[in-house]
């Protein structure tokens, strides 16, 4: 195996994200990253088409917490996500985004 097959490899385990700040009954969540060609589709979300700016940006950015949790656990759905609370949301994105490493500051994903 190459050292970019074991990259691969290691990119597709899921990451336990620690959740108990948020309270929502349960201890963890896991999340596993999105490849460049994930993210890639996720960009072109039916629901990305009609937004911009720092809209577009914020719903890329929930997409992709919801498609790495569903990666990982596949009763998570973007349909059913929508129905949490805006702050839940928020939290859940922040400590997967921490978890993974991935926090990109203002800039939005991948510095978009």
């Amino acid at each position: 195996m190459t050292w970019l097959d074991n990259a691969i490899e290691k990119a597709g385990a899921p990451i336990i994200v620690d959740v108990r700040h948020i309270g929502l009954g349960v201890d963890a969540v896991e999340a596993i990253p999105l490849s460049a060609n994930e993210y890639q589709v996720l960009k072109q979300h039916p629901e990305m088409r009609s937004l911009e700016g720092d809209d577009r940006v914020e719903r890329l950015g929930l997409l992709m917490v919801c498609e790495m949790m569903a990666k990982a656990d596949p009763s998570v759905s973007w349909s059913k996500m929508k129905h949490l609370p805006l702050h839940i949301l928020g939290e859940l994105s922040v400590a997967i985004t921490e978890a993974l490493g991935t926090a990109t500051g203002d800039d939005g994903a991948l510095g978009e």
